[in-house]
């Protein structure tokens, strides 16, 4: 089987599921009515474990193209898969030190740079309105126990 997108792509798949099963593994399950800490992380990897192996099994019964009519493979966008990456990792790193408004701003924000063509005043204004719905949701709606604005306010 030649090395494709999709073998990638499923290869990527299964290395971030088996970073969330790793790190949430010390965390406990709950129920679904009543969630632990660990039940999001492991839902999700269950559910990236199956997307990679759909994707994979897709790869393997896929038929070679011949040379003739095989279409180029698209260019990777390495700037969107970078910024949203980004994004990801500055909401992991910042929701406990500065809270949900400043951690989800920034986070809006760095994965709003994988679109070209933006001014800086939109990315701003969606970043804090997006924020805003989600201190609105989470924190007040849902009653999760999240810290909506830093320690130190």
């Amino acid at each position: 089987m030649p090395l494709n997108r999709d073998v990638l792509t499923a290869s990527l798949a299964t290395a971030f599921a088996l970073t969330l099963l790793a790190f949430g593994s010390h965390l406990p399950m709950g129920t679904a009515v009543r969630m632990g800490p660990g039940f999001i992380p492991r839902a999700v990897a269950i559910g990236l474990l199956s997307v990679a192996v759909l994707i994979l099994i897709k790869a393997l019964l896929a038929r070679p193209a011949r040379a003739d009519d095989a279409a180029p493979d698209a260019p990777i966008h390495w700037r969107g898969a970078a910024s949203i990456s980004f994004g990801v990792l500055t909401f992991a790193l910042l929701i406990q030190p500065i809270g949900l408004l400043a951690s989800a701003t920034a986070t809006v924000f760095f994965s709003s740079l994988a679109q070209q063509g933006e001014g800086w005043a939109e990315r701003i204004v969606l970043a804090g309105s997006l924020a805003a719905i989600a201190g609105a949701v989470f924190a007040y709606g849902l009653g999760l126990p999240l810290p909506i604005l830093p320690n130190f306010l």
